[in-house]
């Protein structure tokens, strides 16, 4: 076999030896512009349909241009170089390098870009920047106010909850949270989402929620609709201190069905369901609670030091506790002290 454009003999490629080959195709191809959209608000940007974070301006301009260089179907990029330099804040200019194999030939070829930076607003942004929301999750008490702790660390929850699923689907954001009937309501721009947070409160407060929905429309022949959780937390908190037939038993723990609690003089625990717990009478808080200096031992009892009166007082141990320091925390309720705990 011979070359028919310089005679060459040897293996040819379409009649043509490699160096004519060569020569006469090209495997690469790169407009010569390259417009790249970002957003205005999040500063992501649009790659293959899809909003991405970059860390900066060149990593997203080399996968930019990456995407969009074309390969023919015969051949294969094995290595890639990608060098962009700073025209000014809006573009840079690019320059690639391909090594391309096609067959048993290897050649590097050569292209040239512009990419050009296009400000815009995402989907998403819109969305936010509009005040979009699908759910409401309302957060109301029980009972009693929330303290100015207890609604920071509500809302601190709820925020994190959504930042956590924002991770994972760029649909979830929160509108607005605006306080609402001694609460808070929540504005979430997915009715998915609402749903999880109301449940993610349920689980830890035990609380109780209730759903409703209204139609807001139609769109493509499918209804639209808005719903609404409301999420209303227990008189009681983890912590807390109840009363419950004349007797005082510890919140323990709080769970989307049922509550433990520890009987404060006699040690032994029960369970409840929030149902049955929806109207006890919480007796005392965490922020109640002090501490008592263990003056001597005995195999029943605690001889403790009052904390406000100072005086010398017996108290009977709770079944199983075991003092671990020299103090304990008791909490005192109509003159007599319960142990809580080391």
């Amino acid at each position: 076999m011979f070359c028919v454009r310089c005679g060459k003999e040897g293996r040819t490629y379409d009649s043509l030896c490699a160096s004519c080959y060569l020569q006469s195709n090209r495997f690469t191809q790169l407009p010569d512009h390259l417009n790249l959209q970002q957003c205005a608000h999040c500063d992501e940007y649009l790659m293959d349909k899809r909003w991405v974070h970059y860390d900066s301006d060149l990593d997203a301009v080399y996968d930019h241009v990456a995407a969009n260089l074309k390969v023919r179907k015969d051949a294969m990029v094995r290595d890639l170089e990608i060098d962009a330099r700073e025209i000014d804040r809006k573009s840079y200019h690019v320059h690639v390098m391909a090594t391309v194999a096609h067959e048993d030939l290897e050649t590097v070829e050569e292209s040239e870009t512009v990419v050009r930076f296009k400000r815009d607003a995402c989907p998403r942004c819109n969305k936010i920047q509009g005040n979009y929301y699908e759910s409401i999750v309302q957060i109301r008490p029980t009972g009693k106010r929330f303290s100015d702790d207890e609604k920071a660390e509500i809302l601190k929850r709820s925020v994190s909850y959504v930042e956590t699923a924002s991770k994972e689907s760029r649909d979830a954001f929160m509108a607005k949270a605006v306080e609402a009937h001694g609460g808070y309501d929540l504005y979430l721009s997915t009715i998915a989402l609402g749903k999880g947070l109301a449940r993610n409160l349920v689980s830890i407060y035990g609380a109780e929620y209730k759903e409703s929905s209204s139609l807001q429309g139609r769109k493509d022949g499918v209804d639209l609709y808005r719903v609404t959780y409301l999420v209303r937390l227990p008189p009681y908190r983890v912590r807390d201190i109840v009363e419950i037939g004349g007797k005082l038993y510890l919140v323990q723990s709080t769970g989307p069905h049922s509550a433990k609690l520890r009987n404060l003089k006699h040690g032994d625990n029960l369970t409840m369901t929030n149902v049955d717990l929806r109207n006890v009478k919480v007796v005392g808080t965490k922020e109640d609670v002090k501490e008592a200096v263990v003056l001597g031992e005995g195999r029943r009892e605690l001889q403790l030091m009052h904390p406000v009166t100072f005086e010398t007082m017996d108290v009977r141990k709770p079944q199983g506790f075991e003092r671990k320091g020299d103090t304990i925390k008791v909490f005192l309720h109509e003159g007599e002290l319960y142990i809580i705990g080391n």
